[in-house]
């Protein structure tokens, strides 16, 4: 054991061997295989938008089915918010907001998707169900006129003619 000194290594070498690390490690990857990755990711989105668009042309007339008044998808993607889309739909008594409700769950569940949430069914009077990328708010009317989540979210882009079949 003696008496060993610990020398401290010379001032700089740990940058330069992190640096040297970093330089090797973005040098593995050759630009090809970047853009290759790139292109991918954006084959999955693009795939992904096509599966939500689908899934939302279906619950949206599942809802018109149900005879759903005041139907709106407004469109959050360009606000960063928690979700892509909000389908707002009011119904004229809680019955209504129930069966919509479960017309959506129904569309949906057809579609393999199950809600993550599903809040206010029992009364009737603002229904959520929340599948993460869509949430839809299913009102009666005055709960609709009451919270006024179009006003709230009056910067997202309605889209909702996008999701309606034409007839």
């Amino acid at each position: 054991m003696g008496n060993r000194k610990l020398s401290a290594p010379p001032a700089g070498t740990v940058d330069e061997i992190i640096a040297g690390t970093l330089t090797k490690a973005r040098g593995k990857r050759a630009p090809e295989a970047t853009a290759a990755a790139e292109k991918a990711r954006q084959e999955r989105n693009a795939a992904a938008d096509a599966r939500v668009q689908h899934q939302m042309q279906r619950s949206v007339q599942a809802l018109l089915d149900k005879k759903a008044e005041k139907l709106v998808v407004l469109n959050l993607k360009t606000l960063n918010a928690f979700a892509e889309y909000f389908v707002l739909a009011s119904a004229t008594n809680e019955r209504q907001c129930q069966a919509m409700s479960d017309a959506v769950e129904m569309a949906m569940k057809a579609e393999g998707r199950r809600a993550y949430s599903h809040e206010g069914y029992s009364k009737g009077a603002w229904i959520l169900l929340d599948y993460g990328d869509v949430v839809f708010h299913l009102f009666h009317e005055e709960a609709r006129r009451f919270y006024g989540l179009e006003r709230l979210w009056g910067d997202a882009p309605e889209e909702t003619q996008a999701f309606v079949k034409s007839t």
